[in-house]
């Protein structure tokens, strides 16, 4: 579509399909789409006119993680709608919320021990970029963990990371 616009992209675990989050036109919501490496079989798996799904990865189970404003918080400093982590089966069905955070929690990426590597923005009466921190989750929405970085001076701000094939 000339008017759709596409963001976070994510590549399957065999290179044959990808994720990413896609919107019709200026004013409407993000919601996650998969289709062939080749682009065939475009499937929008998220549906809604009130909530934007972005973020996408896949998990090992076959599901899928990503981040979301179905549960929507407004950060005080700049007014914009926060999103939460939301996991959902393959096929977009049995959308379930993992992290309730005040703020915000995006950018999934699939840790080699199963674990989810998140960025959270959390702070109270703390300077904005040592509020940003890493934070992992197992893709059940147990066991929500500070990875390294909050409240960290040095690197001034931590976030948008990514796993690379062969770390532990």
């Amino acid at each position: 579509s000339p008017e759709a616009v596409t963001r976070d992209l994510e590549v399957g675990f065999d290179g044959r399909k990808l994720l990413f989050a896609m919107r019709a036109g200026e004013r409407k919501p993000y919601h996650i789409h998969e289709m062939n490496a080749d682009g065939s079989d475009l499937v929008q798996l998220t549906f809604g006119n009130d909530a934007s799904d972005v973020d996408p990865a896949y998990l090992p189970d076959g599901r899928i993680v990503f981040a979301s404003t179905r549960d929507p918080k407004y950060c005080g400093c700049n007014r914009h709608i926060q999103a939460n982590l939301f996991v959902m089966d393959a096929d977009g069905a049995n959308v379930h919320q993992i992290g309730r955070n005040n703020l915000f929690e995006s950018r999934p990426s699939l840790m080699a021990d199963g674990r989810i590597l998140y960025d959270r923005w959390e702070y109270v009466d703390r300077h904005f970029g040592s509020s940003f921190g890493l934070w992992t989750v197992w893709p059940d929405g147990t066991g929500h963990e500070l990875l390294y970085g909050n409240n960290a001076w040095s690197p001034g701000a931590i976030f948008d990371a990514r796993v690379l094939p062969g770390d532990k």
